[in-house]
């Protein structure tokens, strides 16, 4: 199931295990960080965005995310303070998606996972968090979808009465899934089955209320002081700019999405990068971002603007008045870095309403 790769763990889920792969980590051992290799959906979305065609182009792409994947991984293991090390295990996403849909069967599927939305129902939520990404506000509409209410109304019916099976890609905490369980159940459609892609610790993620809990790659912390943990989640699209990101509320009242570094969002809130270290765990991955923008440029064979970027994230630039849609984003990333420091401050400050959009500059 796991194979080693150049410099992380290939880990291939089989899609016809009927149980959870389980993983066992000890504890004060290597820490693992878990991620989902989501080269095709960057290069689905760049390509689109940037005008990139062509298998050799394509490919092209999918190697300079290749390299932004490599140098995340160096930056994460750089500030990392773990007395073991610190390993990578990267998922095959395709060996996992079919092992998904093949334990979640052929009843009615509602899927909160943005990687698997053919063929089943999407809900499009989210936990909302105020900048900075410390304080959760609730479940909320992933920017640009319809209100939570107004998804949960247009799902399809139950004609049958034995429930849908819920499909995410990853529980940690299970604080998301058993939201959304419990608002499916005041809206009459009840959930029997959940199937996440990973699962980390069954003590950290108790089982939900009303379901059955069938993942297909469970990880477990073994040995260490009760509550130790040795694994984490961190999906490296999150850390590339205009991709993907924590679902912030923005100072005009809006969604946006915001990469995990600073100033927009404090690492060691979300992947456990210790918080002394947040400032140089970004300016290390701010220049990862530098360089896949390079190569991406120079496939497109023009300047990556802030208007190519998924709109959410071009929305959290505009309202911050960082940038308008026609700014390159690789001088952008530059000023970010050389003003790091005051760009947080002034940043934080929005989270906590002493500052409006207005008075940065």
């Amino acid at each position: 199931m796991i194979t080693r790769a150049a410099d992380h763990h290939l880990v291939r889920p089989d899609p016809a295990a009927e149980a959870p792969a389980v993983v066992e980590v000890a504890a004060g051992g290597p820490f693992v960080v878990v991620m989902r290799d989501d080269t095709a959906l960057c290069v689905r979305e760049f390509g689109h965005r940037l005008g990139i065609r062509g298998t050799a182009a394509a490919s092209g792409l999918a190697e300079a995310y290749h390299g932004f994947q490599h140098d995340t991984r160096d930056a994460l293991r750089a500030v990392a303070r773990y007395p073991g090390g610190l390993v990578f295990h990267v998922v095959d996403p395709l060996c996992l998606e079919e092992a998904v849909r093949r334990r979640a069967g052929d009843g009615p599927l509602i899927s909160l996972d943005p990687l698997v939305e053919r063929g089943v129902a999407p809900l499009r939520v989210s936990r909302g968090f105020l900048l900075g990404g410390r304080e959760a506000i609730g479940l909320v509409p992933r920017p640009g979808a319809a209100p939570v209410a107004e998804q949960i109304a247009a799902l399809p019916r139950d004609p049958a009465g034995a429930g849908c099976t819920l499909v995410e890609d990853d529980i940690c905490t299970g604080e998301t899934v058993a939201a959304v369980v419990r608002l499916l159940g005041a809206a009459g459609r009840r959930v029997h089955r959940v199937v996440p892609g990973v699962r980390l610790d069954a003590a950290a993620c108790p089982a939900v209320p009303g379901a059955v809990l069938d993942p297909v790659l469970e990880y477990r912390t073994t040995g260490g002081a009760p509550g130790a943990r040795a694994v984490e989640l961190a999906d490296p699209r999150n850390f590339l700019l205009g991709l993907s990101g924590l679902v912030v509320r923005l100072p005009d009242g809006t969604w946006g999405r915001a990469p995990y570094w600073l100033p927009f969002v404090r690492t060691s809130a979300r992947a456990g990068v210790p918080a002394d270290r947040d400032e140089e765990f970004a300016l290390r991955v701010l220049g990862a971002n530098v360089r896949f923008f390079e190569r991406a440029e120079r496939l497109a064979g023009r300047p990556v603007l802030v208007g190519d970027l998924h709109p959410a994230v071009r929305r959290l630039l505009e309202s911050l008045r960082l940038a308008d849609a026609g700014r390159p984003v690789r001088p952008l990333i530059g000023d970010l870095a050389s003003g790091l420091g005051a760009w947080t401050e002034r940043i934080a400050a929005h989270a906590t309403g002493t500052l409006t959009a207005s008075a940065v500059r």
